[in-house]
C-alpha cells in the first residue's frame, strides 16, 4: 500500500467554502508525509477557486454544483481510472459514501461525530468539550501525527492555520477596485462579512451599522462583501451609515476577496467562510457566534483572533448547521451581543 500511496492519493471535500479552506493543512502534512506522491482534489466548482495555486495539490478536479446521479456515476468511474492508493474523504456523506465504495484503495474518512452533535443540539449534553478545531479533525483521519511538522504547517492558538493563496491577478483586481472607488489610503481599512447563508448565523444589520457609525470616519474606511442575497443587509448597512462605507457585494472572487483581506487591518465576520480566508493570513478577526458554538470547531485559529459569543443561553446550540429562524423567537444569541462589546475588541485587535 505505501508504494501505491507514494503515487497518487486524492482527497475529497465537496462543500462548503470554510470546509475546503479548513481542509488545506490537511494538504500541507500530506505532502510532507509523501513527498513524491501526486495528490488530487475532488470539490464542487464554485468553491475550486479556494485551492487555486495551491501547491501541495497535483489537479483539481471539479464537480458540478448541482451534482446528480449520472455525474456522481461518470466521477467513480473517473476515480477508478485514477488508480489512487488512498482516498481521504473529508465530506463523508451519502454521495461520497459512494464515490469511494468497491473502490480498491485505502481509504481513510473524515469522523462527523453525528451522535455527539445531535445530544449537544437536542439535550445540551456536552460530550464534545476537548474536541480541536475543524482543520485538526481533518489532519486526524490520517492517525497519529505531530503537527507541526519539520518545515511545517503553521501554528495556530492551539492548532493548525488553513492555507489560500491569490495571484497576480487577484492582486490587480484589487487594486483596480480600491482605486475606482478612491479610498483614502491614510484610513485603515476594515472588511465586514454581514450576512451568512443561516439567519441564526447572521448578526443583525442595524448592530453592524451602529458599530461602523461608532468608528471615527477619518481614520476607518469599511468595506461590505458577500454575494447574491447577502446584499439585502449591505444595502441596509450602507443606508444607515456614512461615505467611508463601501458595497462590495458580488464583485470579488474567493482570490479577491483574500487579497482584499490582506490589505486591512481587521475583519469582522459571523461563522462563515470568508472567515476563514481572514484566518489564513493571520488577519486580526473578530467572529461573532450565535447559534454556533467552539464545540463544532469551526471558530479561528490564528493568534490574533477573538470569538464573541452569547455564553449566557441555555438554548445555545439550537442547530450545527444553522437555522432559517429563531425557534425560540427572540435571537437572544447575537441581539444580546450589543455593538459596544465588539467596539473594545475590535479596538483591542486594532492595537494588538
Amino acid at each position: 500500500m505505501e508504494r501505491n500511496v507514494l503515487k497518487k492519493i486524492l482527497v475529497i471535500r465537496f462543500s462548503s467554502l470554510g470546509d475546503v479552506i479548513l481542509t488545506t493543512p490537511l494538504l500541507k502534512i500530506l505532502k510532507q508525509k509523501y513527498p513524491e506522491s501526486q495528490i488530487d482534489f475532488l470539490v464542487k466548482r464554485q468553491y475550486s477557486e479556494a485551492l487555486k495555486n495551491n501547491p501541495n495539490i497535483g489537479k483539481l478536479i471539479e464537480a458540478d454544483d448541482n451534482i446528480d446521479l449520472l455525474g456522481l456515476k461518470k466521477l467513480k468511474n473517473q476515480i477508478r481510472s485514477g488508480n489512487y492508493g488512498l482516498i481521504i474523504d473529508a465530506h463523508n456523506n451519502l454521495r461520497t459514501f459512494y464515490l469511494r465504495l468497491f473502490l480498491n484503495s485505502t481509504k481513510h474518512v473524515f469522523k462527523k461525530y453525528s451522535l455527539r452533535k445531535f445530544l449537544l443540539v437536542k439535550f445540551k449534553i456536552n460530550l464534545m468539550k476537548d474536541f480541536p478545531a475543524i482543520a485538526e479533525r481533518y489532519c486526524q483521519v490520517l492517525g497519529k501525527y505531530s503537527p507541526p511538522l519539520k518545515g511545517g504547517v503553521a501554528e495556530g492558538r492551539g492548532g493548525l492555520v488553513p492555507e489560500i493563496f491569490p495571484d497576480e491577478s487577484s492582486k490587480q483586481n484589487v487594486e483596480k477596485l480600491l482605486n475606482e472607488l478612491n479610498i483614502d489610503n491614510d484610513k485603515k481599512l476594515i472588511c465586514i462579512v454581514p450576512s451568512s447563508k443561516h439567519f441564526t448565523k447572521t448578526y443583525p444589520a442595524e448592530y453592524y451599522a451602529e458599530l461602523i457609525n461608532k468608528f471615527d470616519s477619518n481614520k476607518y474606511a469599511f468595506v461590505l462583501i458577500g454575494k447574491g442575497n447577502d446584499k439585502i443587509n449591505i444595502s441596509k448597512i450602507k443606508s444607515i451609515t456614512g461615505n467611508n462605507v463601501y458595497d462590495l457585494c458580488d464583485k470579488l472572487s474567493i482570490l479577491d476577496i483574500a487579497e482584499l483581506m490582506k490589505r486591512c487591518s481587521l475583519v469582522i465576520s459571523g461563522d462563515t467562510g470568508p472567515m476563514h480566508i481572514a484566518e489564513a493570513f493571520n488577519i486580526p478577526l473578530i467572529m461573532i457566534a450565535g447559534s454556533s458554538v467552539r464545540e463544532f470547531g469551526f471558530y479561528p485559529q490564528n493568534k490574533k483572533s477573538f470569538v464573541i459569543e452569547n455564553r449566557s443561553l441555555k438554548c445555545r446550540p439550537c442547530s450545527h448547521i444553522g437555522r432559517s429562524e429563531c425557534p425560540l423567537e427572540h435571537f437572544k444569541c447575537m441581539r444580546e451581543i450589543k455593538p459596544d462589546v465588539i467596539l473594545r475588541e475590535a479596538m483591542n485587535l486594532l492595537f494588538y
